[in-house]
């Protein structure tokens, strides 16, 4: 949703502005200049004449009234310039929209009056009004009898006077949003820094000399060749390549061959880690493994088809990973378990990604990384079954150059 849309008028215009200049022109008129935002509703002073005053004074007159300005305020969008409007009791109105951003957000309005040599006050049904609207007869002959009488040419002379002041407020509220937009973009750039900075800090606390670690690896790794222990040389080994690739930073975009390697060594690992209690298996079509990934894109997916998906479950657990290219010439890659599922609460702030702590970190940042790079048509979906299993399938476009 665009920022404006969120808007209405008196958030975007002062107040004590909106009423000064609407007193100002209410002199230079010498008839009342009302602001009223898209519903009909007044904003700012009241400034209506006695009589419109009098009749809004009851329940009934201030629905109708203000169902009678909202219908002026459609009238204006229709023709977006002024126009001259009966109200509902006969009275003549100007109405002028304000729109900001091509968005309507009201209408100035000003009249109140009759038309010399059309109109007269005694065309005003007394008893009728007085009756429909619970007024007295006396106080409402007084306030008839002080409504102006202009002419059909000075009515629309004033149209000038009301298309400026409707342009300097929608000028006010194009200034306001501006603000407020900037504001916003300052907002999200600072959360963004401070994400920026408390994961840099993770990643400095995280972090171990890698030399020192692989030497060690591959030292675990002799020994276990010289006690005849192939199966743990052959995991220490994964293990070595795995951190090994994930310490890497100088390919942002590995090619999927090369991803879905790292994914192998991983589920080498866990299978045994897991015992026979889960088996994997990955068909990935020839075609895509030449293009081009978010580096780490697959790892948290797996990690949570194990750690939520299978971890429990005794035995029978599988992952299966899938890729294939669609009709759009986009990469579709899929991982799926047959674990406990997740709820139907659960599933839908996974595909909305709140950032609520429900879906982990690593998810979170890999849908933000695909959506930066490749905008909003790209990213995870996630579906499920209760004791069934779940599947989130990642789509991509295929490249085979490194985006920009």
């Amino acid at each position: 949703m665009n920022l404006e849309e969120n808007f209405r008028l008196i958030d975007l215009i002062d107040t004590q502005t909106l009423k000064k200049a609407q007193a100002k022109l209410a002199k230079i008129v010498n008839i009342p200049v009302i602001t009223v935002d898209c519903d009909g509703n007044p904003i700012g002073q009241n400034n209506f004449t006695p009589f419109c005053s009098l009749i809004r004074s009851s329940k009934k007159g201030a629905e109708q009234c203000v169902s009678c300005d909202s219908q002026a305020g459609k009238l204006a969008v229709k023709y977006r310039q002024a126009r001259i409007y009966d109200c509902h009791l006969g009275l003549k109105d100007c109405v002028s929209p304000i729109f900001v951003n091509d968005i309507f957000l009201g209408a100035v309005l000003g009249g109140q009056v009759l038309i010399e040599g059309e109109q007269t006050r005694d065309s005003i049904n007394v008893e009728k009004v007085a009756h429909e609207f619970d007024i007295p007869v006396d106080a409402l002959q007084e306030v008839i009898d002080q409504i102006p009488l202009v002419s059909q040419e000075f009515l629309e002379n004033c149209f000038d006077f009301y298309n400026f002041l409707a342009s300097y407020f929608a000028q006010m509220g194009m200034h306001r949003l501006t603000q407020e937009k900037y504001l916003r973009e300052s907002r999200d750039k600072l959360r963004l820094e401070q994400k920026a900075k408390k994961m840099e800090l993770k990643t400095i606390q995280a972090q171990i000399n890698p030399h020192f670690l692989f030497n060690t690896l591959n030292s675990i790794a002799r020994m276990a060749l010289i006690e005849d222990a192939p199966q743990t040389e052959e995991l220490i080994y994964n293990l070595s390549d795995l951190l090994r690739y994930s310490l890497k930073n100088i390919e942002d975009f590995p090619k999927i061959r090369d991803e879905m390697n790292n994914i192998e060594r991983y589920l080498f690992i866990q299978t045994l880690r897991f015992s026979d209690r889960i088996t994997y298996n990955i068909s990935i079509s020839e075609a895509l493994l030449d293009y081009r990934i978010p580096s780490m894109t697959l790892q948290p997916l797996v990690e949570n088809c194990l750690v939520h998906g299978l971890e429990t479950k005794k035995d029978g657990g599988k992952v299966e990973i899938s890729g294939t290219i669609n009709d759009q010439n986009e990469v579709v890659l899929k991982i799926e378990d047959n674990g406990v599922g997740i709820t139907a609460e659960l599933l839908e702030r996974l595909n909305q990604l709140e950032n609520n702590g429900s879906a982990g970190i690593g998810i979170i940042n890999t849908q933000e990384r695909i959506r930066h790079f490749f905008g909003s048509r790209y990213g995870l979906h996630f579906e499920s079954i209760p004791n069934a299993g779940t599947s989130v399938t990642v789509l991509i476009p295929c490249i085979k150059d490194y985006p920009k």
